[in-house]
């Protein structure tokens, strides 16, 4: 394997890897649940014979050295984790440089509205936040969806943590101790496998197989959770902006819309569709513990997504807490803000609670991190 310098601090290691108002919340047994898992068996079925991926024509991430990469990491860049299209099932793993493992894992995938499949490429600063904490972190890529339509981005999501938990050793990871994390159609990643740990019909055979794909924590920026409710909750002005910005006509409603393309269907006309694809279908007791957190200025994805899900996820009796950051939108960066945001903290089945109006920020993430998976050995 050949070992080229990287950016202060940091080692990078070529391509490697061995071969391949919330509604009240809905109990487990809710009518939409069971419509969606009745469905699921059939509608996977029909969509296995369209995920023959074809590539598209998308930006290129450029090499590895153009990259700011995380200090105080060992990069492993370029790990395929499953023989995918483009730039899809590839997983970049930064590991402390700092300490001994196993290190627990937070595998990140960043969003583009499910459009690319770069995903590996953008959350650079959140491995930064959480490897100074003693976490490794695992960028990675899915399918976008022009390659091909859900469920394979969930399909590509499971095999990604598969493939760590399956290879943790040769990294020197903790197998036992993995959370999912992400921003937007990135969160909603996090989200569903958060949710799916216990659906077979979701658990695809793509990469490595035999092997758990449950996470054991969640953290979710901003993500869409149920599609049939997206463009109704959108905060005044919204709409309008979003049509502009994507050039549609009926916000999340619109054919050409995110979540349309996702599923390979319009939501509107194919309403069992889109509730399959929705994380909130899917919330029972044995989901993992989740931190949530949205902007109220947020108008690509209205915050009333998030306060749905953890209503639902604390209904279910699942640890989670969620805050709602006033005055921010569709941005990750407010995790790291030095400035005082006005939050509402809210949280259920924790214990220590969050403090009451606690602001979001990195290391309150990883605090929460800590006692879901459990403390980082002592360096």
């Amino acid at each position: 394997m050949d070992v080229t310098p990287g950016p202060a601090g940091t080692t990078v290691t070529g391509p490697a890897g061995p071969p391949p108002g919330a509604p009240d919340p809905e109990p487990p047994t809710d009518p939409r649940r069971r419509r969606a898992r009745r469905l699921l068996a059939g509608i996977v079925a029909v969509v296995a014979l369209l995920l023959g991926a074809v590539p598209a024509l998308l930006e290129s991430a450029g090499p590895a050295s153009s990259r700011d990469l995380p200090r105080g990491a060992e990069a492993h860049l370029g790990l395929e984790y499953a023989p995918l299209p483009g730039q899809a099932g590839t997983l970049d793993l930064f590991v402390p440089r700092e300490g001994a493992g196993p290190f627990p894992v937070v595998l990140w995938s960043q969003g583009s509205g499910w459009r690319s499949d770069g995903g590996n490429v953008g959350g650079e600063r959140v491995a930064e936040q959480l490897v100074r904490r003693g976490y490794a972190v695992g960028l990675f890529s899915v399918r976008s969806s022009s390659q091909a339509t859900f469920p394979a981005q969930l399909h590509d999501a499971k095999a990604a943590v598969r493939f760590v938990r399956a290879h943790a050793g040769r990294w020197g990871l903790d197998p036992a101790r993995i959370a999912a994390a992400g921003n937007s159609s990135g969160g909603w990643i996090a989200a569903m496998l958060g949710v799916a740990g216990n659906e077979p019909a979701l658990e695809g055979t793509v990469g490595v197989t035999g092997v758990s794909s449950r996470v054991s924590a969640v953290v979710d920026f901003f993500a869409p959770v149920d599609f049939l409710t997206l463009t109704g909750q959108m905060i005044p002005g919204a709409c309008e902006r979003f049509n502009a910005a994507y050039r549609v006509t009926l916000c999340h409603d619109d054919p050409g819309a995110f979540e349309s393309r996702l599923i390979g269907a319009s939501t509107v006309q194919h309403p069992a569709l889109a509730l399959a694809a929705s994380p909130l279908a899917y919330v029972d007791a044995a989901d993992a513990p989740t931190l949530i957190t949205h902007g109220t200025e947020d108008w690509v994805v209205p915050h009333q997504q998030s306060a749905v899900l953890f209503e639902a996820l604390a209904g279910a009796g699942v640890p989670s807490a969620y805050y709602e950051v006033g005055g921010v939108g569709h941005d990750v960066r407010y995790a790291g803000s030095v400035a005082a945001l006005p939050t509402t903290v809210v949280s259920a089945h924790l214990d220590p609670a969050p403090v009451p109006g606690e602001q979001l920020t990195w290391p309150v993430i990883a605090d929460f991190l800590d006692r879901q998976l459990g403390d980082p050995p002592v360096r």
